[in-house]
């Protein structure tokens, strides 16, 4: 049984956006759990201040970093080459990396992996991506921000055995038995998953519930203090799980040598903001009107409706009712109800997207029932009909 493991603490590793890169020195390879401890405790460039929109509660949408088709391996081993163009002399870097690959069956997390001899880094990503239902785009940035790999044209050996920083503990070395970039790669992604309680595992992780204030640290080091954190949704709670610590306002502010600093969530919405574009961007709401009935005079709507950037969070649902005089009136309803439609959108929404409301018809006829979703406060979500219903009323 795999253990759910807590993330070592990370800091900038890498040039973040508009930065320039620093180059890596090319040496012999240390011991692993060495260059994981130096990582720990020093970025390794000058950062600028934080570009406005960071959000800590809000670091990336569910259904960005959910999407296991985000890309397929030519489209990563494309991404990869315009990052190194030319691996350094003599050295193998992510670009050109291969190795063999072990079958693994599926479980309630992630499906199942076919093993090959012989596998690049780029089908590895996109592979485990699809498997485990998590963004070729976002274990990108997070190869990046734990061990630089996608831009390093010179990476050690170790830098590969601990790709992802999975099973990094804060207080002990890597543990061996997870090292290797494949093995390093699949556990990431299968726990960043298994934060999301998907549905066949167990209520596990609820220290950080969504939509309520969590304190989330500065540093490793508990002198440093604390801030709550109200998190908007699953996937910005699972990068706290993986890696429990939030940037300071000094980290913030830009300052490379920031006490009590972390700069892992922090790097990891920047780099995703310079590859691929503003993670928390809007989505499309999404659900379904149901069923409209009239009963003595009053119109009911019933259905589900969900805001993809927070698959857990329950949105409002707008009813248009234009009764047989053209009067019209609005309504908004909560979609909190037990329902499973939403589940028919995707396997982590839950059960609590249901709408059942209405209002009162006064004239005697043809009435349109007309229902939009409407985007969560803090999202740029844009409005999707779920369509139209004409009934007949009969007043009371």
């Amino acid at each position: 049984m795999v253990r759910l493991i807590s993330r070592r603490f990370t800091v900038l590793t890498a040039a973040l956006v508009g930065l320039a890169l620093v180059a890596t020195a090319v040496g012999p390879t240390s011991p692993a759990s060495e260059r994981a401890d130096a990582a720990s405790i020093a970025p390794t460039t000058v950062t600028a201040a934080t570009p406005p929109g960071f959000d800590p509660g809000f670091i990336i949408s569910d259904d960005l970093f959910y999407d296991g088709g985000a890309l397929d391996a030519d489209e990563v081993q494309e991404f990869l080459d315009e990052q190194v163009p030319a691996c350094a002399p003599g050295v193998v870097c992510l670009a050109d990396y291969t190795q063999k690959t072990v079958t693994r069956e599926g479980d309630d997390v992630c499906g199942a992996y076919g093993g090959r001899e012989s596998e690049t880094g780029a089908e590895i990503i996109a592979k485990v991506g699809l498997a485990c239902g998590i963004s070729q785009k976002a274990l990108l940035v997070l190869l990046q921000k734990e061990q630089s790999l996608v831009r390093n044209p010179a990476p050690t050996a170790g830098d590969f055995s601990f790709a992802t920083g999975y099973a990094c503990p804060d207080t002990a070395a890597c543990d061996v038995e997870y090292s290797g970039f494949y093995n390093q790669l699949y556990w990431a992604a299968w726990q960043l998953k298994r934060y999301s309680n998907p549905p066949g595992t167990t209520e596990f992780f609820t220290s950080r519930p969504i939509g309520q204030p969590s304190p989330i640290a500065y540093n490793p080091d508990a002198s440093c203090g604390s801030a709550d954190v109200t998190l908007k949704n699953i996937a910005t709670a699972a990068l706290y799980y993986y890696t429990p610590y939030q940037p300071n306002p000094a980290v913030i502010a830009g300052d490379a040598n920031a006490a009590c600093g972390a700069f892992g969530n922090l790097n990891f919405w920047k780099f995703y903001s310079e590859w691929f574009g503003n993670p928390t961007r809007g989505s499309i709401t999404q659900g379904a009107l149901d069923d409209v009935s009239v009963v003595r005079g009053r119109v009911v709507a019933k259905g589900w409706a969900i805001d993809p950037s927070s698959l857990r969070a329950s949105t409002s649902v707008r009813l248009t009712v234009t009764d047989a005089a053209g009067r019209i009136q609005t309504t908004t309803l909560q979609a909190g109800a037990t329902t499973r439609g939403a589940l028919t959108f995707n396997s982590l929404s839950g059960l609590d997207h249901g709408f059942s409301g209405g209002t009162e018809v006064g004239t005697q006829g043809l009435v349109q029932v007309c229902a939009v979703a409407l985007p969560l406060d803090g999202t740029s979500s844009s409005i999707e009909p779920l369509g139209c219903t004409t009934v007949f009323a009969l007043t009371p």
